[in-house]
């Protein structure tokens, strides 16, 4: 896997972990341990009265019990305390010498409050017999998801492009591109040019700074176009689509990535058509470069 297609995973990986909260979140990471392990690894089913064994999922070989807990508007501190605590205390009961190793995990970027380790690290004082291992955020399930090969990371994502696919990009579909978004209601701005910090002033991930890359080295096919476009306007109302687009995202309060990959959904850049995909990135990375999509930073920013 090269470094365009890791990139490209590791910006849907971390979209998806965004979007999805509780049972989502939980369905989700079962799934991706289902392709990881196989039949080492089993989803817990609640049964009536007997309940899921305080479990999300099971594996195997290691004797290891997951429990997810992924709630969709943050951190409640007696909520969070009595989840770990009550999950832990239950899956002793529950799964007694079947359980070797217990792993808590979470939604949060950002990681735990300091109380939610406190507790699980006392959890893990107090029973030294059982393994009990450092929470796990979406960082930890993104590196699991980046360990699978490229079959099971199409069934989760689709297809992917690769550096060849960037290099053998031309003029032809990107032209396809632009004639669809010629269709878009659009208006005509003055296209202004980036700042040189511009990448790092909006806390883009480094997929997304190698997305761009990969779109630069062929923005001057785009240019090219735009150019020789019959109509003479259609660049700069282009840019001006491009500006409105992620006003509407930036309002929504998502993260810089998920802006990313919505204007990327609006350039065409969801299609598994492969070119349609490249042509996305070289598109956006000539108007990240030359319009307002994300912010240019301010003189003396880093000072």
């Amino acid at each position: 896997m090269d470094n365009i297609t890791r990139a490209w995973y590791g910006m849907h990986i971390d979209v998806a972990l965004q979007q999805k909260n509780e049972q989502a979140y939980e369905d989700f990471f079962c799934k991706v341990m289902k392709l990881k392990y196989s039949d080492n690894f089993q989803l817990i089913k609640a049964a009536g009265r007997d309940g899921d064994g305080k479990a999300d999922g099971y594996l195997i070989p290691e004797k290891c019990v997951y429990q997810s807990y992924a709630p969709s508007s943050g951190f409640n501190k007696s909520k969070l305390q009595k989840k770990i605590e009550g999950d832990f205390l239950g899956a002793v009961d529950k799964w007694g010498d079947r359980l070797e190793k217990w792993v808590f995990l979470h939604n949060s970027p950002e990681g735990l409050p300091k109380y939610g380790l406190d507790l699980i690290l006392k959890l893990r004082d107090e029973n030294p017999t059982i393994e009990i291992t450092p929470p796990w955020g979406p960082s930890e399930i993104k590196d699991i998801i980046l360990s699978l090969n490229i079959e099971q990371l199409v069934d989760l994502f689709g297809p992917a492009p690769t550096q060849k696919d960037m290099i053998s990009l031309t003029h032809e579909p990107i032209k396809t591109l632009l004639r669809a978004m010629s269709r878009k209601e659009i208006k005509k701005m003055t296209i202004a040019p980036v700042s040189v910090d511009k990448l790092e002033f909006n806390k883009l991930s480094d997929d997304v700074e190698v997305l761009l890359s990969a779109g630069r080295r062929k923005e001057n096919l785009v240019e090219d176009l735009l150019l020789h476009w019959p109509d003479p306007e259609y660049g700069e109302e282009l840019a001006e689509s491009f500006r409105n687009k992620y006003k509407s995202l930036a309002t929504e309060g998502v993260t810089p990535d998920k802006i990313f990959s919505g204007l990327r959904s609006f350039s065409g850049g969801n299609s598994d058509d492969i070119s349609a995909q490249v042509s996305s990135l070289a598109v956006l990375s000539y108007f990240f470069e030359r319009c307002d999509i994300f912010e240019n930073a301010p003189v003396g920013w880093k000072l």
